[in-house]
């Protein structure tokens, strides 16, 4: 039974809400499989164990500096709490090794950053000085947030603190097994989780607070096992897949377009997101690609070849179009969602493929299935061939039609239908859309994501790659080279998909330089080459001081000789 009780107060979209909440939550912990689940409890396992020799150390007052930075490929507190509990624990993205507060740098000397928003920094400070920041300032801190057990007193001693990272500070409750926050770290994904579950709550402008208050309200709705550290992980990471969905399950923007470079995970984030909504219930989805040739007698209706007659003539019928077809389906389920996705949508003529139904899209003409044809006769309208399909037999005009009233034929779109749409905007300009297309969906722009370069690149064991941080920076310093010095913008870029490509090229744990050749030879030139060519003539593009020279040298150019970890995070 739940304990959280849905109250008459509630609107009627917050208790739905919660009800869905519920039910993708059941099915998230059941299509957790066993083996997932081995594996999580051996990752944990093993993350667990390292922590508690941290944290004796931080209790018992033995904490060292050394042992808080290094510049050591592991082994070190900050690395710890960013790289080696992010599996576990998901990533806190401090942002760089700055946020730590005191970096060591290659000559041995300490950089202090006490307060990032004025950018400044204190260079060139000795060991001594080093530690005495350390013994005053982050020392106690730590010691602090072990040992408070009121989540009030812990939210006020993050947010009262002078450390810059303090999601850090939250990874540290999070390894704690603190059941009164969740355990994720963005503040946006927070805003975002906390105006999902509260309606009417009082302002909060502390994301701390606000991650006490939805762990509470979580625990309450989903019956959590607040003993149960696994089932805080799980929670945590459930709830950032719910997040991710948001983008395409709004009932109030219905119509989204995903768009951006090449490679950004338009589509594998839009599969994953399905996979999540729809619980496996593919019947739910529909996946297809436009082209040129692509028609409204394709999308909608109209009248096509259907074989021979008995005298060889060619026989045509009226038959529906694939997304009328999809309509129709989700009009018989009005309690679950469909999704309705076309892939390079910008590739078609759209006005032509939508024609008159394009009204239908906004979420205020969509037709509500549980309602009575006089409340939603204006959600309907005929379409082009509706006279046609009447002048058929009941038998016909009932497969073909979407809805029936007095005798006349109309179409629909249903509420429960999400419509999305992918699209590379290098291939073909979003210009493509006209005014009336645009407005009515909701615009999501995708570009290269290095936190997932820096988070799912493995070497072929799954192991971590060394100098993974460098590989980030030579990333964006191609993309930067592409945008902003040959001045393409942000759509010729590379999406990161093409940079994970290096757990297949490298032969071991340290990317270099050979590495990144083979890499950019092999998947980004070709491609780089296509699109300098619309831009610039052939002899600026290839040779010693061409353009594709010069972006593999920038490509390579933040690539040290040496193996570095000081900067963990830095996208400097």
């Amino acid at each position: 039974m739940w304990s959280y009780i849905v109250n008459s107060k509630m609107s009627q979209s917050q208790i739905k809400k919660i009800e869905n909440l519920r039910l993708l939550w059941q099915d998230f912990k059941n299509n957790f499989d066993t083996v997932q689940m081995q594996n999580l409890i051996e990752k944990k396992e093993v993350v667990d164990k390292n922590w508690q020799g941290y944290k004796s150390a931080i209790l018992e007052g033995e904490l060292t500096l050394d042992l808080y930075t290094n510049r050591k490929p592991e082994d070190y507190l900050c690395n710890f709490l960013e790289r080696d509990s992010r599996d576990v624990y998901g990533a806190s993205r401090p942002g760089n090794a700055n946020n730590f507060m005191i970096k060591l740098n290659e000559n041995g000397n300490y950089t202090f950053y006490r307060d990032l928003s004025s950018g400044e920094s204190e260079n060139n400070n000795t060991k001594e000085d080093a530690e005495e920041l350390f013994e005053e300032e982050i020392k106690p801190l730590f010691f602090e947030l072990i040992s408070t057990a009121d989540p009030k007193d812990l939210v006020k001693t993050i947010s009262g603190s002078n450390y810059i990272a303090k999601n850090i500070l939250l990874k540290v409750l999070a390894l704690e097994g603190s059941a009164d926050f969740i355990y994720i770290y963005s503040g946006d994904n927070i805003d975002l989780l906390f105006s999902e579950l509260f309606e009417d709550h009082e302002v909060i402008d502390d994301q701390f607070q606000k991650n006490h208050e939805i762990r509470s309200e979580l625990n309450s709705i989903l019956n959590i096992n607040t003993d149960d550290s696994i089932e805080s992980i799980l929670l945590s990471k459930f709830m950032w897949e719910y997040l991710n969905t948001k983008s395409i399950a709004d009932d109030a923007t219905p119509n989204v377009v995903l768009y951006g470079a090449p490679g950004t995970g338009k589509t594998y984030s839009v599969k994953r997101d399905l996979r999540f909504l729809c619980k496996g219930d593919y019947s739910r989805v529909e996946f297809i690609q436009f082209h040129p040739s692509f028609t409204y007698e394709d999308f909608i209706e109209g009248i096509k070849p259907k074989g021979l007659d008995s005298q060889g003539n060619i026989k045509f019928e009226v038959v529906n179009g694939v997304f009328k077809k999809f309509c129709m389906k989700a009009s018989e389920h009005p309690d679950k969602s469909y999704y309705f996705v076309v892939d390079e949508i910008n590739r078609a003529n759209l006005s032509a493929v939508f024609g008159e139904t394009l009204s239908l899209l906004e979420a205020d003409y969509r037709h509500d299935c549980t309602k009575n044809n006089s409340e939603t006769k204006n959600c309907l309208l005929k379409t082009q061939y509706s006279t046609l399909i009447e002048s058929l037999d009941e038998q016909k005009k009932k497969e073909l039609a979407y809805k029936i009233i007095d005798n006349e034929v109309y179409f629909g779109v249903p509420k429960n239908v999400y419509f999305i749409g992918m699209m590379n905007d290098v291939d073909k300009s979003i210009d493509a859309f006209d005014l009336a297309l645009r407005r009515r969906f909701k615009w999501i722009r995708k570009d290269c994501d290095y936190d997932v370069i820096l988070e799912e690149t493995k070497y072929r064991n799954g192991k971590d790659f060394d100098n993974i941080d460098e590989y980030v920076k030579c990333a964006r310093a191609l993309n930067d080279y592409i945008s902003q010095e040959l001045l393409l913008g942000k759509s010729y870029e590379f999406g990161h998909s093409f940079f994970m490509k290096m757990s297949g090229i490298a032969k071991n744990t340290i990317i270099s330089e050979p590495h990144l050749k083979t890499l950019f030879d092999s998947h980004l030139r070709p491609t780089l080459k296509e699109y300098l060519r619309a831009f610039y003539p052939e002899n600026d593009i290839e040779g010693k001081n061409g353009k594709l020279a010069l972006a593999l040298e920038k490509f390579q150019s933040k690539l040290s000789d040496k193996k570095s970890n000081s900067d963990i995070g830095s996208d400097k």
